[in-house]
């Protein structure tokens, strides 16, 4: 059950009618022989088995099947393979069509002959030395898991499988079956030869039925059905793109980690979403996870469930919620490659608690054993992975995972840090903030684009530097002054650079300490600037007093700011080109939007703070006097000026 070497053999069942891609053949060729791309299907397939080290390969062909030979021999030479065709006198099914080949080597791997793939066959044989068993199905979340064959799984093994025809009164977990198995000698002795039998109705069943391990192997990797027109145009498409092999399990590449509950969908209070009728998906959710995977990032879920360790929720029921939560992203086409929870919780009193979660854990977000898990399990690039939360624990966790950490403002919208663990060091800080889910990922994957003009200019200033470059990055309010200068601060960090961002709102006057008659520069404490420039000059170092945006109040911890080893610091506020600076920072920028964008995002953000739509316009009004045109001053001395209207929209 499951062999130590490596997979070597493998079964192409490329039989069948060819029903659905009857409009593309035209029935003259058999469906392997149709070309994706300008390449045929099967020729795929079998180029991607010899990479990964298969050496003898049997097709089963069926109707047009006598076609098959003298179009893979070519090939199979070329390759330095072994194939053989044989062709079914009668269709026996997905299965069936299997016991009419005699000797079968231990760890076949078998392959529907209209997937298009390319999987890492090395790390699938490590899977089957860790779960032995008479099969293997090789399975993955997909964009309808509703009309779609479900495996239901428990520790790596098959405990359910649900035809996609099948009565659903639940939604369960999106992992479906992707037409690739691996069998062992076991599976085929199960088999009853010349009959009919399909893999799904009726020979996984029969297995479960027999108390036969069948193990489940969920991937991230490419494999699409390409039996349809619309899914062979699709596929066509993603090998112009080059996204197949993009996502093999031998290609690092960055991820998207998402808090559910306030973040995907609406948090419902109280002791959170305990049924699946409770999911409710916030604005663009499903969009926000399917833009995040279109630009070739692993979309991963890390959950706390404190829910399951209190009693309120057990392990089918948590199941039905983030199945729930899966299907409703899915309409959008939002996929999660990945959903990681924490059951437990710390504090015990609750009537039908589970007394063995009741614990403090690593994986209970501030903590980042979740994240940590999914760099262990799939190809994370974690320099450019970050993690969208709308509570201060989903930024302790990206913290401590040493990733971008980005906030929401919806759900609890950063102001949980009543709650926040007492054992933890301070208070974390959001690199940004974002109104939605949506806006976050759009930022993760635009990035490079918004901070390139800034992080050229930087770039080219800092060869002539003697000591840290010193950029003040300064406009109005809401123009997109700290996206920008975010985006050069990761531009920059990729490029090796060490750099400092320092927020000079946390300089601001804590609103029960203002005056009426106070202006601008008093609020924002402008009188301290020449003081927090000597200071990175002299000492590198310098400590803000704190200023939360959300309570505009004082924040409970200062920040202290170390730019001892930066290569670049960057000044972020809109007086950050103040005169009284001016001379001494080495390049301004001036960052600017239309008054339209500018009153859109303002609103957005004093709904956030708690201001009604009234309160919001009277300080909006207020600002355009008094404040703009002292920030506008600095317009006119400045290096560069950005508008970043189109990416913030």
């Amino acid at each position: 059950m499951g062999s130590d070497t490596a997979i070597r053999e493998a079964i192409i069942i490329a039989g069948g009618l060819g029903t659905r891609a009857r409009s593309m053949t035209g029935d003259a060729i058999p469906k392997a022989l149709l070309p994706i791309d300008g390449v045929p299907i099967i020729l795929r397939q079998i180029r991607v088995l010899a990479r990964e080290g298969v050496r003898h390969v049997r097709v089963l062909g069926g109707h047009l099947g006598s076609q098959l030979e003298p179009a893979l021999g070519p090939e199979a030479e070329k390759l330095g393979i072994t194939i053989e065709v044989f062709v079914e006198a009668s269709p026996l099914g997905t299965a069936g069509c299997l016991t009419t080949l005699d000797t079968i080597a231990d760890d076949v791997l078998i392959v529907y002959g209209d997937m298009l793939f390319d999987i890492d066959l090395s790390a699938l044989a490590r899977h089957r030395r860790q779960f032995p068993a008479a099969l293997t199905i090789i399975a993955h979340p997909n964009d309808h898991p509703r009309t779609s064959d479900i495996v239901v799984q428990k520790n790596g093994y098959l405990t359910r499988i649900l035809a996609r025809k099948a009565p659903r009164v639940e939604d369960l977990r999106n992992l479906v079956p992707a037409g690739l198995y691996v069998a062992s000698s076991q599976f085929f002795e199960t088999l009853l030869p010349g009959q009919q039998a399909d893999m799904i109705h009726d020979v996984i069943p029969d297995l479960l039925e027999r108390s036969i391990r069948v193990a489940i192997y969920d991937t991230p990797e490419y494999m699409k059905d390409t039996g349809s027109p619309s899914r062979h145009a699709a596929a066509a498409e993603d090998l112009r793109q080059d996204r197949v092999h993009a996502i093999h399990l031998s290609v690092k590449r960055p991820a998207v980690f998402f808090d559910c509950d306030g973040v995907l969908n609406e948090d419902v209070g109280g002791h959170g979403v305990i049924h699946p009728d409770q999911v409710t998906l916030v604005g663009r959710a499903g969009q926000a996870v399917r833009l995040a995977r279109e630009a070739g990032f692993l979309a991963v879920a890390v959950t706390n469930r404190p829910q399951v360790a209190k009693g309120l929720l057990d392990e089918a029921g948590l199941d039905h919620v983030l199945g729930r939560l899966e299907a409703e992203l899915a309409k959008d086409g939002g996929v999660l490659d990945r959903i990681y929870f924490c059951p437990h919780h710390p504090d015990k009193g609750f009537p039908n608690e589970v007394p063995e979660l009741k614990i403090d854990c690593a994986c209970r977000k501030p903590g980042d054993l979740m994240i940590r898990q999914a760099m262990v399990e799939l190809p994370i690039e974690k320099t450019r992975s970050a993690i969208i939360g709308d509570s201060l624990r989903d930024i302790g966790a990206g913290r401590k995972a040493g990733i971008w950490a980005y906030g929401v403002r919806t759900g609890y919208g950063l102001r949980d840090d009543r709650s926040y663990p007492a054992a933890e060091t301070g208070i974390p800080r959001a690199d940004l903030v974002f109104d939605t889910v949506y806006d976050a990922v759009r930022f993760q994957c635009s990035y490079h684009d918004i901070g390139q003009a800034l992080f050229k200019a930087i770039d080219q200033r800092l060869s002539n530097a003697a000591g840290p470059l010193l950029v003040g990055i300064c406009g109005r309010s809401r123009s997109g002054k700290s996206t920008s200068a975010h985006a050069a601060q990761r531009l920059l960090s990729e490029a090796g650079r060490s750099v400092l961002r320092l927020e000079l709102d946390r300089w601001i006057l804590p609103l029960e300490h203002r005056r009426p008659d106070m202006d601008a520069e008093e609020r924002n404490r402008v009188e301290h600037y020449p003081e927090i420039v000597r200071m990175l000059r002299q000492s590198g170092r310098v400590e803000a007093p704190g200023y939360d945006a959300a309570s505009r109040g004082q924040h409970a911890s200062p920040t202290l700011y170390d730019a001892r080893d930066a290569d670049v610091i960057l000044l972020d506020g809109i007086f950050a080109g103040h005169t009284s600076i001016r001379e001494d920072v080495d390049m301004t920028v001036f960052v600017e939007a239309s008054q339209q964008a500018l009153l859109a995002r303002f609103h957005k953000f004093y709904a956030w703070k708690g201001l009604t739509p009234a309160a919001a316009e009277e300080l909006w009004q207020s600002r355009i006097q008094e404040e703009w045109p002292r920030i506008d001053l600095q317009r006119t001395s400045a290096d560069i000026i950005i508008n970043l209207e189109e990416a913030l929209l």
